[in-house]
This record gives structure tokens, sequence and C-alpha cells, in this order.
């Protein structure tokens, strides 16, 4: 049976649709890029004439009765769908440019944001939350790399050279643009409890294994944001940090699932 309560619309390229074999949207804490995958019917075997790597594509997702959230990035590839007749699309988001621009510059007595907000604006992206370091790096090189790769240079050089605990340092596309933060992307902190969302809840088995929650679809939601976990069967009651963030979506099914 079909999902009324969801409204779902799809742009890729010239192809719009309002309805997907499958659709997702994964975000993770570390990784620069959202990455989203959408499966559309191609029994003639021809969308692959038509759509191609650097197409716009756009997902609003949401509740019929709520302001749907739009997803837009760049398609980056087509991939086999699930069955012959199919195919799926493949992109990532407006952080493309982090893992593309390629760099070469050198600083003396620079602080480490003020180089990571110059890489940023470089990339042509815009800079949001920057945690300052506290520390000036009395050199550091770039050679011919892409953004991503001498922000975590930068990490490095701050661990090495001044034993700073960068452990928690994310760079990552916020609502108000490229945040390198040790911290959480502002928002609504949404509660998932027993009997009021928490469809299963998996505590990872050791301390270096994430533990998953999956629960209704929560377009909004998204990695580095907090998240009031109240799982009764367990004796849980916690604000935990998503780690990483995936919406599935089936015309017969919807789930987010959080790894914190």
């Amino acid at each position: 049976m079909e999902l009324s309560a969801v409204h779902i619309a799809i742009t890729i390229g010239a192809i719009e649709a309002d309805r997907a074999p499958a659709w997702w949207i994964e975000g993770r804490r570390g990784d620069p890029l959202g990455r989203v995958g959408v499966t559309l019917p191609d029994p003639a075997g021809t969308l692959h004439e038509t759509l191609q790597p650097g197409n716009p594509l756009t997902i609003e997702i949401g509740y019929r009765d709520q302001a749907a959230v739009t997803w837009s990035g760049t398609v980056i590839m087509l991939a086999p769908g699930e069955t012959r007749d199919q195919i799926e699309v493949r992109g990532c988001n407006a952080a493309l440019p982090l893992s593309r621009t390629i760099v070469t510059q050198a600083w003396e007595n620079e602080t480490p944001e003020a180089i990571v907000s110059w890489a940023i604006r470089t990339a042509g992206l815009s800079v949001g939350h920057i945690d300052p370091t506290g520390v000036t790096l009395p050199r550091f090189v770039a050679s011919a790399c892409s953004v991503w790769q001498m922000v975590q240079q930068v990490i490095e050089s701050c661990s090495r050279q001044f034993g700073l605990n960068m452990s928690r340092r994310a760079l990552w596309m916020g609502r108000d643009g490229v945040n390198w933060s040790d911290g959480e992307e502002p928002g609504d902190m949404p509660l998932i409890a027993t009997g009021a969302g928490l469809i299963r809840h998996e505590p990872g088995v050791s301390r270096t294994t994430l533990s998953r929650i999956e629960t209704w679809l929560l377009p909004d939601l998204d990695h580095s944001r907090l998240v009031h976990l109240q799982d009764v069967r367990r004796g849980i009651d916690a604000i935990v940090t998503a780690q990483r963030v995936r919406h599935e979506g089936a015309p017969d099914r919807t789930r987010t699932f959080i790894w914190y």
C-alpha cells in the first residue's frame, strides 16, 4: 500500500517525478559529502542517454501537512537498479567542491581557522561556524590537494605540533555554510522514545561500535544534530549526537536510521 502521508518530488536534470521505487539520503560526520540515491524505472533502458553526471538533482520530501525539506546536489554516477528495468541515480550534495577544488598555498604565522576559512571560500562556498583553536601555525603548506585533504592536514598539524585534541573536529555543510567545529549543527532536538517513534534500538557491542536507532521518517534530521533518546526497555534516557543519518523510502515504507 502506498504511503499517502509522505510527499516526495524529485527533479533530475529535465526529469521530474513524484514517486520512485526506492530512494535514500545519507550523511556522516567526518565525511564532508552528503550522498543520495534515487531508483527510477527504465524499462526501455534509455535513461542513461537522458541523464548524466553533472546534472542538478533535487529532492523535496516531507509529510503532506508540513513544509517539505529540500535536498540539492549534483549527479555523480548512474548505476544498475535492483532489477533489470531500473536505474539508480547517485549524487552528492552542495559540498562537492570541498573534494574537487585543488589548492596550492603557503602560510606563515596564521591561525588554523583563518586557513580553513580561506579554503572554504576558495571552493566557492559560504563559511559557517568555525571553532577557534587558540593556536597559530608558524608555517603551513598545501600542495596540490583538495580542500578536504588540506583541512585534514590542518587537523593533523594542530594535534602534532600543539597536542590539541582534534578527535571531534569535523567539516560539514550546515544550513548556514560549511562548519569546522567540535560541536553540533543547530536545530530542533527530536525526541525518539519507546511508544513515540522508537521502532528499534541496537546498542553498540563495544566502545568503538556505533549504536543504531530506527524510527519513522525525520526528513529534517542530518548528522551532527542532537537527538533525545528514551528507551524504556533498556533504561536509557540520553541526549546523543547523530554521527550518521540515513533516510530510506519506497512507495510503501519510509524510515530514518540514526547511528550515535
